[in-house]
């Protein structure tokens, strides 16, 4: 249900025209670990921050659909500078519905731009005190904390024990609690082989004392805002952002292996690589299978943005659907990067091979929690009992 089709061209105009930039800082930002500043300050000055920040608040108003198409085309400027501003972007266009207005008003009036990162999802008890919360506690994959300017941590509401203190409806709550960047302990710690630039740091949260306004539900929960994100709710839309990263990082290694094989010859071939019979099918099949998973990954968040916008509920195989295409939009394509590196050669095994580190990066997008195979398990539990029941109507 792309509304803004103007408005998206636009934001993709202004990623194309960093892309030279971000790829000529790309063997920088992988030793260093972290964006480096020349691209940190051309995003921002770009104005890329905020894109799916309602524009009532002065962000782009992107639908959440419009808003990973760009996802997707940053990560083909790089994996890792993609990554950490997907985080930082969706983080922060999250906690911004379901802050009351006084406080974001607050905190977005600083000198600094507001932008959240940090480890959402709940790690630790938030000893629960009069006015608010003292979170303490290690936490990680902080992903965009260095140009991020708050810091989000999860946890669960608790006594003075630890012990959880259940809500209304008897279930633990669990909230996302906010702090000046400055009131953390960043380690600075990130070292991995692949999306080594995300700057995905460990830190440390010490007794420091966070209002009850400052904090917002990490599921269900009411938003104070109308816009579509905040009507899919938590549960659905907190991972989406991670489909066009791997849909971004198959796209490339496709591109980069068009161009390593273009002319290039391997003993015992009468013909290049790239036009042999038996490597052009299986690039046909690749590139189809990256094309359906493009296709399903936006049929799902768009159908879901055009039922909530008709007052329709999120339901349980929208959540089932989201969860199996995200699981399996990662699978298709490791699979296409892993056939790009295999094709690749020599060209894809460098330290400094950009196909051999977008090879790097799917690796370990694969791994994170909300991928994991076990979606698909979820997913099948709701999906089998609709097919049955079509089979016996």
């Amino acid at each position: 249900m792309t509304q803004n089709n103007s408005k998206t061209a636009d934001y993709l105009a202004r990623v194309r025209k960093l892309t030279p930039l971000i790829r000529e800082q790309a063997a920088e930002i992988e030793a260093g670990r972290t964006i480096t500043k020349p691209v940190v300050d051309a995003i921002a000055q770009a104005g890329l921050h905020g894109m799916l920040v309602p524009e009532a608040l002065g962000g782009g108003g992107l639908l959440p659909s419009e808003g990973m198409r760009v996802f997707e085309e940053m990560t083909k400027a790089d994996a890792s500078v993609g990554w950490a501003w997907m985080a930082s972007e969706w983080g922060t266009s999250g906690v911004v519905g379901y802050l009351q207005p006084e406080t974001l008003q607050e905190m977005m009036s600083g000198e600094d731009p507001f932008i959240v990162a940090g480890q959402l999802l709940p790690r630790h008890p938030g000893t629960q005190v009069e006015g608010g919360f003292v979170i303490d506690g290690d936490y990680s994959f902080a992903s965009g904390s260095d140009h991020a300017t708050w810091i989000g941590a999860g946890f669960y509401v608790a006594d003075e024990t630890g012990a959880p203190i259940l809500g209304e409806n008897g279930q633990v709550q669990a909230r996302i609690a906010l702090m000046p960047k400055a009131k953390v302990d960043l380690k600075g710690n990130w070292d991995t082989w692949g999306l080594a630039g995300t700057g995905s740091h460990d830190y440390r949260v010490d007794k420091v004392f966070v209002p009850f306004d400052h904090t917002t539900p990490t599921f269900g929960g009411v938003a104070t805002r109308p816009e579509t994100m905040y009507k899919f709710g938590n549960e659905f839309a907190g991972g989406l952002p991670h489909a066009p990263i791997a849909l971004g990082i198959a796209a490339r290694a496709l591109e980069l292996l068009a161009a390593l094989t273009a002319g290039k010859m391997r003993p015992n071939y009468t013909v290049p690589v790239g036009e042999a019979d038996f490597f052009r099918i299986d690039f046909a099949r690749k590139e189809a299978a990256l094309q359906a998973a493009r296709l399903y990954v936006y049929s799902v968040v768009e159908q879901a943005e055009g039922a909530v916008e008709a007052g329709e509920p999120i339901t349980a195989e929208m959540v089932a659907r989201a969860s199996q295409m995200l699981a399996w939009s990662h699978e298709v394509a490791a699979d296409i990067v892993a056939f790009a590196h295999r094709w690749g050669g020599s060209k894809s095994i460098g330290s400094t091979s950009e196909l051999g580190r977008y090879s790097r990066d799917m690796q370990v997008a694969t791994q994170h929690l909300l991928v994991d195979p076990k979606m698909l398990v979820d997913a099948a539990g709701v999906l089998l009992p609709e097919y049955a029941a079509a089979a016996n109507a």
